[in-house]
């Protein structure tokens, strides 16, 4: 009886809820106050793909959702980034039928610190872990916390088939007798660093203490690392790029096992996740020809280098939201070389984003000197510690540190015929784009 009543009185908030545009999380906080172990039910007949780490488990996710459906495969995924138990459950009720033949596959993202309770509950027959970073340390913790985090949740799935970042040492030093484990990284890198930055974590070997030393780096910590000590060392690659034939801020073009494919984003973060995506794809025997070709049409996921217009400007929105996702974006934004742009930086303190913002002093903001800018602009709750981080990159630089959206938009409308990248972090991308949605400037919410 609790089941039932939980998954219909779910089911009539998320009805009332979609006609709101609202909630994603609540239906579920609902649905488990009622009958706590309903996931247990609702998942049952489904086939379970988890997808989780630090950064890139969004776009992941709709990545594989979007392989899938191409492949004529039926599939669900939580599109609305909404990745603790709450949410899971939400998706789940969502998506659940009484006709118990009804049989699915549920693409879910799952946040790194959650993924023990929902794999309480959960069956999956793949656990995907992208990377592991800091980030918001007053939620998560280091790295190793964050890593434990995960551990839990695989130990209770033994069954469950592995894919892993393979460049990742975290993720390299899981026990041996964790599962069925695929890797994934780069095969070579043209990259003549091979030295980690002073404030990268977990450079250091987890069993002997020891610095790592890399053939190459890719970015952060990842890489092809051995120790410089005991025999720990990079895993051996079951899908690696082998070349990078293009690279450029709007598009890559990859080789996988002699495949040309195109991604039409750029950044090496997008290279891995669509590394990930393409893995779990191979696993579950799709076609080549359909993962290829999904890779090639695959839309940008809401706020992950988002293109839109506010006027006659072009805007492309990024996330950011710890010193490795912020690096990487900067040397993304830099592949624009020559071109005159703007850039707006906006920073929210909120418990999503992380509390502590003193983060943004491990960003090598000194990046920007080298970009031909105009004008730079910060917005959000934290907008003026946003500035003054920005002041000491170059204090001949002038600022303009805006406290409402309203300023912000009223500023960008008045421009005409600029490029400009607004690096936002979460809520602020949640916020900015529900306030642009209201103006009319975006169709959608999500």
């Amino acid at each position: 009886m609790k089941k039932f009543l939980s998954i219909i009185v779910t089911k009539l908030i998320i009805l009332v809820l979609k006609s709101k545009n609202k909630g994603s999380s609540f239906p579920g906080k609902i649905a488990l106050k009622i009958c706590p172990d309903i996931l247990k039910h609702v998942s049952k007949n489904v086939e379970t793909i988890l997808i989780t780490g630090t950064n890139g488990k969004t776009t992941t996710t709709a990545l594989t959702s979007h392989i899938f459906n191409n492949a004529f495969i039926d599939c669900f995924s939580n599109s609305t980034g909404a990745n603790m138990l709450p949410g899971i459950v939400t998706t789940y009720i969502k998506n659940y039928s009484f006709n118990k033949k009804v049989s699915k596959i549920g693409v879910i993202e799952v946040d790194e610190a959650s993924l023990k309770h929902v794999c309480k509950y959960i069956e999956p027959k793949i656990i995907a872990v992208t990377n592991i970073f800091r980030d918001q340390l007053d939620r998560y913790g280091e790295v190793y916390t964050t890593l434990n985090h995960i551990k839990e949740g695989i130990k209770l799935c033994s069954n469950a088939k592995l894919v892993l970042n393979g460049d990742e040492p975290l993720l390299c030093s899981l026990e041996k007798i964790y599962n069925n484990k695929y890797y994934f990284g780069f095969d070579n890198f043209k990259n003549e660093e091979s030295l980690v930055n002073l404030n990268v974590e977990a450079k250091n070997c987890k069993f002997c203490g020891e610095p790592y030393e890399y053939n190459f780096i890719t970015y952060n910590h990842l890489g092809d690392f051995k120790c410089s000590k005991c025999d720990f060392k990079r895993e051996e690659l079951d899908f690696a790029v082998e070349d990078i034939l293009e690279s450029n801020i709007n598009e890559n073009i990859i080789k996988i096992k002699n495949n040309i494919i195109t991604i039409n984003q750029g950044g090496l973060y997008n290279i891995y996740n669509v590394l990930c995506a393409y893995t779990i794809s191979m696993i579950c025997s799709v076609p080549d020809y359909i993962t290829i070709d999904s890779i090639k049409s695959f839309s940008k996921v809401f706020g992950r280098q988002e293109k839109f217009k506010i006027k006659s400007n072009s805007l492309t929105m990024f996330l950011v939201k710890n010193p490795a996702g912020f690096n990487e974006t900067l040397n993304t934004i830099s592949l624009n070389k020559g071109q005159e742009f703007s850039m707006g930086f906006l920073l929210n303190d909120n418990y999503a984003d992380g509390q502590d913002v003193s983060w943004i002093y491990d960003v090598n903001l000194e990046m920007i000197n080298n970009f031909n800018i105009k004008d730079i602009f910060t917005g959000g709750i934290r907008t003026h510690d946003m500035a003054l981080r920005l002041s000491l990159v170059d204090e001949n630089k002038t600022i303009q540190a805006f406290e409402k959206y309203e300023d912000i938009l009223t500023y960008l409308e008045s421009k005409e015929n600029e490029t400009i990248y607004i690096l936002c972090s979460y809520t602020c991308m949640l916020e900015f784009r529900k306030f642009l949605y209201n103006k009319n400037y975006l169709d959608m919410v999500w």
